[in-house]
């Protein structure tokens, strides 16, 4: 790079110096001027240079911004969806051992699913025996399924886990278990998360 510096004085009055100029004379500081142009304008360059990777740099990372956010609110999600399932987890299961849970519906709708495919085959309804008492003497409420009542069998299942209802006919079994649905939602919910 070359510096072009006007000159406006007759150019005979100027002296080139090899060493460094004696700062002493009007001369000397003149050239001691000079010569610090040059590496001023060096100096700038290099600062202008420095500026403009700077800029590049901000310009790259802001524009990569937005993709960097999304991956972590895509990981954020995932955190507070698995700590949403582990809290209904726990919610499900300290209301299934407390008792706070009621089989009937459940054993109603199971009952009202077996009718059409097992005829008046007996139909056994297992529950655990803490959730047995309650069921049998709700789902006598329920007039639309006393017929279906009269071919029922209800078993005290002490391996039963609370809140499963299992139905057995000579066509096959039937399980219900909230411990299963909360499952399936959960994978539900985590696929929907990650797409």
């Amino acid at each position: 790079m070359k510096l072009r510096i006007p000159v406006t004085e007759n150019i005979a009055r100027l002296r080139l110096h090899n060493g460094t100029p004696s700062p002493a004379t009007t001369d000397g500081q003149r050239a001691i001027w000079l010569l610090s142009l040059r590496d001023q304008q060096k100096k700038r360059a290099a600062d202008s240079a420095a500026l403009h990777a700077l800029v590049a740099a901000v310009s790259d990372t802001l524009d990569a911004l937005p993709a960097m956010v999304g991956q972590r609110l895509d990981g954020v999600a995932e955190t507070a969806v698995e700590l949403g399932l582990a809290v209904a987890r726990e919610i499900l299961g300290d209301a299934l051992d407390s008792g706070a849970v009621d089989v009937t519906a459940t054993v109603a709708r199971c009952l009202r699913d077996c009718t059409h495919g097992s005829g008046a085959t007996e139909l056994s309804v297992h529950l655990h025996p803490d959730d047995l008492e309650i069921a049998q003497q709700k789902i006598a409420e329920f007039d639309e399924l006393a017929d279906r009542l009269t071919a029922t069998r209800f078993v005290a299942d002490a391996r039963a886990a609370r809140g499963v209802v299992r139905i057995e006919t000579e066509a096959g079994r039937l399980k219900y278990d909230p411990r299963d649905v909360l499952q399936r939602i959960s994978e539900s919910v985590r696929r929907q998360v990650r797409a």
